[in-house]
């Protein structure tokens, strides 16, 4: 014998996601771990072709902030398409995660800090990445 109260509903196991489920900590720290994943290899693979080639070292810097802005944008629409909903917010705490963690890293790995107004137009930017990686990774 069962026993429910009077306005609950009995949720049905089922391969079919929900269109709102509400927002994922679990999701959004795949859409993180998928963003330093790629942050890695692009750092990899710049490296190697400053090694192996006549450019300049300084390019780094340029390919490094191009390509934090594009990866976080890929994994916040990436991950924002795999949930259906919530964009906005995933794309949000994608950036805000991923600023955070590289700039601890970059500190912890290279001691000086560096600084806050740097730290803040990282932070900006990267906000901006994910709200629109999100917001159309939602929309198509």
């Amino acid at each position: 014998m069962s026993f429910r109260t009077p306005g609950s509903t009995r949720r049905k196991w089922s391969s079919k996601k929900s269109f709102d489920d509400g927002f994922s900590a679990r999701a959004a720290g795949g859409g993180v771990v998928r963003a330093l994943g790629m942050a890695v290899v692009l750092v990899l693979l710049g490296a190697t072709i400053v090694y192996f080639t006549s450019l300049d070292e300084r390019i780094l810097t340029w390919l490094v902030n191009l390509g934090s802005f594009v990866i976080v944008g890929l994994a916040a629409f990436l991950t924002a398409r795999k949930q259906m909903s919530h964009g906005l917010v995933y794309g949000l705490a994608i950036g805000a995660a991923y600023a955070l963690i590289t700039v601890l890293a970059g500190t912890v790995l290279f001691p000086p800090f560096i600084g806050f107004v740097a730290f803040l137009k990282r932070l900006g930017f990267c906000l901006v990445a994910g709200a629109c990686g999100g917001i159309l990774g939602v929309n198509t």
